[in-house]
């Protein structure tokens, strides 16, 4: 992969040259420290594509979405809601992100990679629902922010598909029903036992009452 990434960050610098950026990059070499900003950005790089394979590898599910015109406030919104749900964030650089998704389910969302992108993305698949709900619900809230396309355990999803994950229960929700259909029978149970004594009571008082009766009887 490194010579993936080199000859990109090659092409990258030819196509800088034709414009201003020669300019940027002679000051930010004067301002950076000795060594020159294109090592340091060549490492920088490399590293950032190296630690987004090693995200995008093995994932469960990846949901593009469309963030332009979004204030930071509103990021910072997006970022902390997925993360108290166990999710990553992250504003794509389209660049690295093409390098990094190879030999990975990404690599079906190549034609998606492309414009102002951000992914949303978990390993763990009971985390699905929840980081669908959040982006669908933001979503509606929210107009500018788009859902683009996802995946899903290796097939591409649409955005309808995505908002049906959204109302599938979580693993806690499911646990939460298995348990109710488990404790119902044992409630009804000991109710039954709990009744057993008090209809024990009742028997033997109904026999004593019934044999009083009948002494009485006899006596007089």
């Amino acid at each position: 992969m490194k010579h993936l990434i080199e000859a990109s960050l090659d092409t990258e610098k030819r196509s800088e040259d034709k414009s201003f950026w020669p300019y940027i990059l002679d000051l930010l070499c004067f301002l950076r420290p000795k060594g020159g900003i294109l090592s340091v950005t060549r490492e920088e790089k490399e590293k950032e594509v190296a630690w987004l394979h090693e995200q995008f590898d093995g994932v469960a599910s990846l949901i593009l979405t469309n963030c332009q015109g979004l204030k930071v406030s509103q990021m910072n919104d997006i970022r902390s809601g997925l993360r108290s749900q166990g999710v990553s964030f992250k504003v794509l650089k389209n660049t690295l992100a093409r390098l990094a998704y190879q030999d990975t389910d990404v690599a079906l969302l190549a034609d998606d990679v492309r414009g102002p992108r951000a992914a949303a993305w978990t390993r763990d698949e009971n985390v699905v629902p929840a980081m669908a709900k959040f982006l669908v619900d933001f979503a509606k809230s929210n107009p500018k922010f788009e859902l683009v396309r996802g995946v899903l355990k290796g097939k591409v999803v649409e955005p309808s598909q995505v908002e049906t994950l959204s109302s599938l229960p979580s693993r806690e929700e499911l646990l939460a029903k298995l348990l109710g259909t488990m404790i119902a029978p044992v409630s009804s149970f000991a109710g039954v036992l709990a009744a057993v004594p008090r209809s024990f009571v009742c028997v033997l008082k109904a026999i004593e009452e019934k044999k009083s009766a009948a002494s009485e009887s006899a006596a007089g």
